[in-house]
């Protein structure tokens, strides 16, 4: 058992089931996950967070990257004087936006279109267990997330029996363009955002939702800002953005108001959205 001092406010709860990452669940006053393809359990006892992963090795870089704990985002929302996201931020103070595996984020995503969070989850899971490395800690039992040459060495049909569906062509298709070249996405940490959104584009099954997901919840790009059905939402309803606006003009409209921070401030307002407001 390890454990790492805490210096800023951290919810897990709402960090890990916001929304943003599909693989993790709690049990037992533990939350069990995954961070850069290894098993863990963490849990916060006051100002401390103590854990374990598979490897029983020390993780405290990884996990304090991954969980962004350094950064400190009481300043983003004093700064931009916004009442909608000040009031997200008071109910959450503690979430924190994941920095996430691109690999897996990207697929995650992909296969989040036009589904709900218990499905996602489910699929991801069901595709780990199949074709994933087995690990534990302690008790319980995960899953690595399979490598792009793993998924492209089954066909489009196989995949469709994790409840894919149309998604499948897609999960197959980006896993052969990244299979021996992962740098293609990992490179992307190097690139402005604009580069980067448009080299994600380029992939199957990626739209500008998804770009702008992966991109800041496993790229850094804090200036991203995904629009989904529940963020269109609160533009049309709480900005006042007439509801016929194309989604990206809508994306470009928000980056402009919120700002470097965007996808920090967008992450607050769509998990208030879903849990207070909806």
């Amino acid at each position: 058992m390890y454990e790492i001092k805490v210096n800023n406010k951290l919810d897990l709860d709402s960090t890990l089931f916001s929304g943003q990452a599909f693989r993790w669940y709690k049990k037992e006053g533990w939350y069990y996950g995954y961070i850069n393809n290894v098993f863990l359990r963490i849990r916060k006892k006051n100002n401390y967070i103590e854990y374990e992963n598979s490897k029983k090795t020390i993780f405290e870089l990884e996990i304090k990257n991954y969980f962004d704990l350094d950064n400190d985002y009481s300043n983003i929302f004093l700064e931009l004087n916004d009442q909608n996201a000040s009031l997200a931020f008071q109910h959450f103070e503690g979430m924190k936006v994941l920095n996430q595996d691109p690999w897996e984020c990207l697929i995650s995503f992909i296969i989040s279109a036009w589904s709900n969070v218990p499905k996602i989850s489910r699929s991801i899971n069901d595709l780990c267990l199949e074709l994933g490395d087995k690990q534990t800690v302690g008790a319980e039992i995960g899953y690595s997330f399979p490598s792009p040459n793993i998924i492209s060495n089954v066909n489009e049909n196989y995949l469709r029996k994790f409840a894919l569906g149309y998604r499948s062509k897609y999960v197959l298709a980006t896993s052969q363009m990244l299979n021996n070249n992962l740098n293609l996405i990992y490179d992307l940490f190097n690139c402005e955002y604009d580069i980067a959104l448009n080299e994600l584009l380029k992939f199957p099954g990626v739209g500008d939702k998804v770009a702008n997901c992966v991109l800041i919840y496993s790229l850094k790009k804090h200036f991203a800002f995904p629009v989904d059905l529940w963020v269109d939402r609160i533009l049309v309803e709480d900005y006042k953005l007439e509801k016929k606006v194309p989604l990206v003009k809508k994306r470009k409209w928000a980056q402009n108001y919120f700002g470097k921070y965007s996808g920090i401030i967008q992450h607050f307002l769509f998990h208030y959205k879903r849990k207070y407001n909806h």
